[in-house]
Formats: C-alpha cells, structure tokens, sequence
C-alpha cells in the first residue's frame, strides 16, 4: 500500500490506522479495487473487469470511534 499518511480522523480527530478491505469470491480473497465507470454484468451475473485498469484502495479505521474513510 503506497503512499500511506499519518491522518487524523475527520469526525473526531482520533488516530486513523491503514489497513484494507477484503473481497471474496469462489474460493478467492482480494484487496478491494476500484474502477472508472459504471458496473457492467456478464451473462451469469458476475462482474465485468479487467483488473489491471483497477486502483488498489487503502482504507483507514479510526481508532478511537471506527469510521472508515477510503482513498484510491
């Protein structure tokens, strides 16, 4: 994760601390991505992507009140 901060938490100004989201699939876990777009479904329902055009997300937790806050 590059380009992690020192952040204060914008709710409550507590300390934020790095960390990530988990996507799961069929046997799989990834870090969440994010991509441009709108989300277009394939015949079978699962999601269109081609993962290299995705921006990993790095996301925050506050530790004195639990907000998430997420940057790609």
């Amino acid at each position: 994760m590059a380009g992690r901060r020192s952040i204060s938490c914008p709710r409550c100004s507590g300390s934020m601390e790095p960390g990530f989201i988990v996507d799961e699939g069929y046997g799989t876990r990834t870090a969440s991505r994010w991509f441009r777009g709108e989300a277009q479904y394939g015949f079978f329902g699962s999601l269109k992507v081609r993962r290299k055009e995705g921006v990993d997300v790095d996301t925050y937790r506050c530790t004195r009140c639990g907000y998430l806050e997420s940057y790609a």
